[in-house]
């Protein structure tokens, strides 16, 4: 699995604007890898993407690409993601 996160849009001097990151979970610790693994499958994306956003208008969006054996891409806005995701992203 690989992981490739980047943000953009909110407010001018957010730090996470302009954000990119790729991820293996195989080269980070086993618990930390299983993190997220559960957090960013492509299910539980598509299922956070459903959901309305009603705190959304001025904030970031997270455009989230996950590779396993297909390639799925979701954009999210910041107020569709549990904050337990937001720490995982900040956390990497």
């Amino acid at each position: 699995m690989e992981i490739e996160i980047s943000a953009a849009g909110g407010f001018a001097g957010i730090a996470a604007a302009g954000m990119h990151k790729r991820i293996d979970p195989d080269a980070l610790a086993p618990p930390l890898a299983r993190q997220l693994r559960e957090a960013f499958a492509p299910d539980a994306l598509a299922r956070i993407a459903a959901a309305p956003c009603r705190t959304c208008p001025d904030g970031l969006s997270y455009r989230i690409t996950v590779t396993e054996t297909e390639t799925r891409s979701f954009t999210l806005r910041e107020g569709q993601l549990p904050p337990e995701m937001l720490d995982l992203i900040d956390r990497l």
